[in-house]
């Protein structure tokens, strides 16, 4: 069903002469909400529409009569447009989630008032822009869609709103391919493609710099006219300086997953980086102070065992004297005739008052008592 464009003419519908053009503007992937008030004429079983305008025909999106809705949009089927009824308070609620940049149009609450005629409660202008942030030397690639046929044989342009005019200032169009004008600085780094089968416009810019930042137009372009531009689609560009060197090994490891630029995520990489190290640090100490008590037990060990084997050592009688004896003899041919030597060396000192005795036996006892000779002994303290 169709909504006739008799719909924007306040001579025939009285209720569109105290509206006025309300702009909103949302970024993409926010939501919108919009309360409409109606007449007492327009009772529970008459047909409320939020439609668009679209191709010189505002084209439904939902209808509600009663508690039966109507979509006719895929948007609207998938459940990102609704509409709801409330006869008590005699208004009607429409609610879009998920907004995208092809959303931006104008919009009107209406009930039908009768076969084929519809009255317009509210006009809006909604505008949904895309946000971009970049670093300097990054590139920029933003797509641009249109729906309207008739815009496929028209200029596009890319320019910077508001400009030093107070107007945008173009940056590229259609037929320049390449981008020219005042400003030197952006001279050749942007350019456009106008894709006219699926109704597109691709706007490139490369190596940007921080005063790039600010609000761009993808816009119909026509020249030589009051109004050279009219836009498509808005995009709100923030270009940052790209950090140094000594930031960027701090927070590189901690901010790979987050969009750069942000100050915010710098941040938190660095709160993130610190706690780990302090959460590291924390368990480092319980493995120092095991090293330290192992290293303590295993001396106590060490010098236990020292003063055992002392221990062993004088425990030992006093009276048995440990004697290192070197017994140099030299076998005679005969052991009666000669005499049989020993050294001593005493391993220990001791005093002169101290008595020593030796006792020394010949190495053969000999058969004839008779020629028994004198053994004498030889006796040194080392």
């Amino acid at each position: 069903m169709e909504l006739r464009a008799v719909l924007l003419l306040p001579l025939c519908f009285p209720g569109l002469q105290a509206q006025t053009p309300g702009e909103l503007s949302q970024h993409e992937g926010s939501n919108l909400s919009v309360l409409c008030h109606y007449p007492p004429e327009a009772d529970y079983w008459k047909m409320k529409s939020w439609c668009c305008w679209r191709d010189h025909r505002c084209q439904p999106q939902v209808e509600i009569i009663g508690t039966r809705t109507e979509t006719y949009t895929d948007r609207a089927r998938q459940g990102h447009v609704t509409i709801q009824d409330d006869p008590i308070h005699r208004n009607f609620s429409i609610t879009m989630t998920d907004l995208r940049v092809e959303d931006s149009g104008t919009y009107f609450c209406t009930y039908r008032k009768g076969r084929d005629s519809y009255v317009s409660l509210k006009r809006i202008l909604l505008n949904v822009f895309k946000e971009f942030h970049k670093l300097e030397l990054d590139s920029l690639s933003v797509q641009c869609p249109y729906h309207d046929l008739g815009y496929r044989s028209e200029r596009k342009a890319w320019c910077r709103y508001p400009g030093q005019t107070g107007t945008c200032d173009l940056m590229v169009s259609t037929l320049t391919t390449h981008s020219w004008g005042t400003n030197n600085g952006q001279k050749g780094r942007a350019s456009i493609q106008d894709d006219t089968q699926n109704r597109t416009v691709t706007i490139t810019m490369e190596k940007l710099q921080a005063q790039d930042s600010g609000m761009y137009w993808c816009a119909l372009y026509r020249p030589y006219t009051s109004i050279p531009f009219t836009r498509l689609m808005e995009v709100r560009l923030s270009v940052a300086k790209r950090p140094t060197a000594t930031t960027l090994s701090v927070t590189r490891g901690t901010s790979e997953n987050h969009p750069p630029g942000n100050s915010t995520l710098a941040g938190q990489g660095v709160s993130t980086y610190i706690i780990i190290s302090t959460v590291l640090y924390l368990l480092l100490i319980p493995v120092v102070i095991i090293l330290i008590t192992s290293c303590i037990r295993h001396h106590r060990k060490l010098k236990r065992r020292g003063n055992r084997q002392a221990e062993d050592i004088y425990d030992k009688p006093e009276d048995t004297t440990q004697l290192e004896s070197t017994e140099r003899m030299e076998t005679p041919k005969d052991d009666s005739k000669d005499l049989k030597y020993v050294t001593l060396d005493f391993k220990s000192q001791r005093s002169p008052e101290e008595p020593l005795y030796c006792n020394v036996e010949p190495d053969q006892v000999p058969k004839n008592p008779k020629d028994e000779n004198v053994e004498y002994a030889i006796i040194a303290r080392s």
